[in-house]
């Protein structure tokens, strides 16, 4: 199997039940009923749920997921947005892209995992050595608005560049993929499974996410969804289990590692470093992150990519 078809993953809808014990119910609602309750969750490259699973945190769910499946955070926000999913993981940059077209979503929780899972890549013979380099070039930040695309915008800025003296092609992942493996691109801002098994292929790393990406994720809830009280104790609920979920992987490395693999569909090396980076942990939503990610807000919005005076105060909900 090629690279691009290995790791493009195509929307796919995944179903499951778990028990509608009395106890789990009173647990994650109080008088709540989740038993009727559908809570549609989006994942990234199925890995969500793959962890959940081997975890062992949905065996007793008391209400019904709905999993959907996408290669990355636009389609994801975009499902998000347009009511069709009910909460999903996605990361700082493309959530606050979302924020900055007015998506009626808000963030409900937050995990921090290794800022190394976003790289700059070149082909291994590239005579590109540094991002001055990629002066004229042909790169692809993957999505408009992705940690990949952060990710390129900050280092041009580094490197005393501006998106100008760059080519700059998004693409979707697989189609980035396709492109870089074939020659067309000479970098490829992108960010795990897809870095890793683009860095597994032979393509070095030109540029790490270290020292530039915050490495936050979040658990981005519609608004639509939330105004639904059965289905704000569900979404409290599984918060609670998808901690738990990271919490395990973070123990259980080369455990999760081989479940990914079979997930996605890819080499188990390649899972491998992804999950050899480091831990992904809870990080609370107070004042400090709030912080954090109005300076990713200001960084986006200096190079025009969200509104200037983005404000991130009110894209935050609580569960509870």
């Amino acid at each position: 199997m090629s690279l691009a078809a290995a790791i493009l993953l195509p929307l796919a809808v995944l179903t499951g039940c778990g028990s509608n014990s009395a106890s789990s119910q009173a647990q994650a609602s109080g008088s709540a009923d989740l038993s009727q309750v559908t809570l549609r969750v989006a994942h990234q490259n199925r890995q969500t749920k793959a962890l959940m699973e081997a975890a062992g945190v949905l065996g007793d769910v008391p209400y019904r997921i709905e999993w959907s499946n996408f290669p990355a955070a636009l389609p994801l926000l975009e499902a998000l947005r347009a009511n069709a999913v009910d909460i999903g993981v996605a990361g700082d940059a493309p959530t606050l892209n979302a924020f900055g077209q007015q998506a009626p979503i808000k963030i409900v929780a937050a995990v921090r995992g290794p800022t190394d899972s976003t790289n700059i890549l070149v082909p291994k013979d590239s005579p590109i050595r540094s991002v001055t380099d990629l002066k004229g070039r042909t790169v692809s930040p993957t999505t408009r608005g992705s940690i990949g695309h952060y990710l390129l915008l900050r280092a041009l800025e580094q490197a005393g560049l501006t998106p100008s003296d760059v080519k700059i092609s998004f693409l979707q992942p697989g189609d980035a993929t396709a492109a870089f493996a074939s020659g067309e691109l000479d970098a490829w801002s992108t960010w795990d499974p897809y870095a890793a098994a683009a860095a597994d292929s032979g393509a070095r790393v030109l540029v790490s996410g270290k020292g530039i990406m915050s490495g936050l994720s979040f658990l981005d809830a519609a608004d639509k969804a939330l105004q639904n009280p059965a289905k704000r104790a569900a979404m409290k609920d599984f918060v609670a289990r998808f901690h738990k979920a990271h919490q395990w992987a973070n123990t259980h490395v080369e455990e999760s590692a081989r479940v990914l693999a079979q997930a996605m569909g890819l080499p188990q090396p390649v899972t491998q470093a992804m999950k050899r980076r480091g831990p992904t942990v809870p990080v609370p939503l107070d004042g400090a992150l709030r912080t954090e990610l109005q300076q990713v807000a200001d960084n986006y919005a200096q190079a025009g990519v969200v509104p200037a005076g983005l404000r991130v105060e009110s894209f935050f909900a609580r569960l509870d």
